[in-house]
């Protein structure tokens, strides 16, 4: 049953924090009652003052100092403090207080108060600290002159374990509800992880873990859809050269490799304001948003010089080129035009010797020396 954290002060501070009250109560209800005193026995008020609430109010205060003292101590036990605390505290009104002489069930108070905690080694102190709370009021009260009958001792063992097993009962009920809520949280938090790595797999290409052609239409869509018009937006689609070629002469994971290169690459040269995708086969695009067309050109320079420039181990013999084809959207053609225009001149570089980037913007191409 011991599921929950055990010295919680936040718990504590709001305990005693009622106890506080729980005094400021008794002290305004005994200073009505002292009101009452002095209009019809004017004789005996001071009496009635010092017995029911000079002395309670002393003992309290004197409690409340030790209690605070104790658990700035004995931060480890502040649950048994608490609990012995406020048995102490009920003690003190049952003794201080005619109307509360044989008033032994209030003894089952810090038995409501340990099932807070929801510990069961709290319940059972609380309770046996009860039982022997309520033997020692006997003792005093005898000493006093105070007789009571085995009834009334019967009658407050009864409560005091009736009230204990209601508490073990609530606690269990609150603790089955407690690890079906739990169950059912760590369910969601499955079914989100499991949703969020489908939608990633939906929308990620496994083998470059670039964006595929499916992100590719959103993400162009929605920044058709809301960028601002006099934004730059430039899309360019790229192909490797002579890809057939690696995988007839290398195989087919020789251009796993090749594919997962590039991949890196572009992700190393792009910008944070650069998306990059998979666009299919051997072809990737990237959009540039807000750059200006020299900024793009420059770019995908060094993006043709980083693939020049890299070797893959298993075809040395191969060297590796792409062939870019770039054109800025315009707002005043459709989405499906712009995208036949950029690969209009990516296919017009392939015609054109490969390893260049044709430019519709100006229609000149920008030939890169081998």
């Amino acid at each position: 049953m011991e599921q929950f954290p055990a010295h919680d002060p936040t718990w504590n501070r709001k305990l005693i924090l009622t106890l506080w009250w729980i005094l400021i109560i008794y002290e305004v209800a005994a200073t009505i009652a002292l009101s009452f005193e002095i209009n019809e026995q004017p004789s005996n008020w001071f009496n009635s003052f010092v017995r029911f609430q000079v002395y309670p109010t002393g003992l309290q205060l004197l409690l409340m100092g030790i209690g605070y003292l104790a658990i700035y101590f004995l931060k480890n036990y502040s649950e048994f403090i608490m609990i012995i605390w406020t048995m102490t505290m009920v003690s003190i009104f049952i003794l201080c207080i005619p109307e509360m002489t044989r008033s032994y069930e209030l003894l089952c108070m810090p038995i409501l108060l340990a099932s807070i905690y929801f510990h069961k080694k709290y319940v059972i102190f609380a309770y046996s600290l009860g039982v022997a709370s309520l033997f020692i009021l006997l003792l005093i009260q005898k000493g006093l002159g105070l007789t009571t009958n085995p009834y009334e001792i019967i009658v407050s063992l009864t409560t005091l374990t009736a009230i204990s097993m209601l508490c073990f009962t609530i606690m269990s009920r609150g603790l089955d509800l407690l690890a079906k809520l739990r169950h059912s949280v760590i369910r969601e938090q499955d079914l989100l992880i499991r949703n969020v790595m489908i939608d990633r797999l939906s929308k990620v290409d496994a083998l470059t873990e670039l964006f595929n052609h499916r992100s590719f239409q959103e993400h162009t869509d929605h920044l058709i859809s809301h960028m601002p018009h006099d934004t730059p937006l430039v899309l360019a689609l790229m192909d490797i050269d002579n890809f057939k070629l690696i995988n007839d002469n290398y195989g087919h994971w020789v251009g796993d490799v090749v594919l997962k290169t590039i991949g890196s690459i572009l992700k190393e040269v792009l910008g944070p304001d650069d998306m990059s995708f998979r666009y299919g086969g051997e072809e990737f695009a990237v959009l540039f948003v807000g750059k200006s067309h020299q900024d793009v050109l420059a770019i995908c320079e060094e993006i043709m010089e980083s693939i020049r420039d890299t070797v893959i181990p298993e075809m040395p013999d191969q060297k590796l080129t792409m062939s870019i084809g770039l054109a800025t959207y315009n707002r005043n053609t459709m989405k499906k035009a712009w995208f036949q225009l950029v690969d209009e001149c990516l296919y017009t570089a392939k015609r054109n010797g490969k390893n260049r980037i044709h430019v519709h913007a100006s229609d000149i191409q920008v030939p890169i020396a081998e």
